[in-house]
C-alpha cells in the first residue's frame, strides 16, 4: 500500500480504496468529524462520530493515543485541520482519507445509513 504524506509528514492521506483494503485487513480506528446531519445521510461502517464543532482538547488528546487513526469528513478540509492539531499534540502520524466521504463514494464504496 502506498499512502502519500502531505504537507506534514505525519499526515499521510490514504485512498478510499486503500482505506477499504485496510479496514478488512487490520484493526483501525475510523473518526468521522463531520456534523451528525451529515454523518446520519450515510458513513463508512465502523466509523465513530466525533464532530469538529464538539471536539474538546480532552477528546483531541484521547484521539491522540489511538493506534491506527484514520480520520475523514466530506471533502477533507475538516479532517485535515482535525490532523493537524492532532499533530500539534505530539501524534506521530494519523491517516485521512484523501477526498473524504465524497471520494469514497465517488468509487461506489458502502456507506452505512
Amino acid at each position: 500500500m502506498v499512502c502519500i504524506p502531505v504537507k506534514n509528514e505525519k499526515i499521510i492521506l490514504i485512498s478510499p480504496l486503500q482505506l477499504y483494503a485496510k479496514l478488512s485487513q487490520e484493526s483501525v480506528t475510523l473518526v468521522d468529524v463531520r456534523e451528525l446531519s451529515e454523518y446520519n445521510q450515510g458513513h463508512i461502517t465502523g466509523a465513530v462520530l466525533k464532530p469538529t464543532s464538539l471536539l474538546t482538547t480532552q477528546e483531541l488528546h484521547n484521539l491522540a493515543q489511538q493506534d491506527n487513526l484514520i480520520i475523514y469528513c466530506r471533502s477533507g478540509k475538516r479532517s485535515g485541520d482535525v490532523a493537524q492539531k492532532l499533530i500539534a499534540m505530539g501524534k506521530n502520524f494519523v491517516f485521512d482519507l484523501e477526498g473524504g466521504i465524497l471520494g469514497w463514494q465517488s468509487h461506489h464504496l458502502p456507506v452505512e445509513l
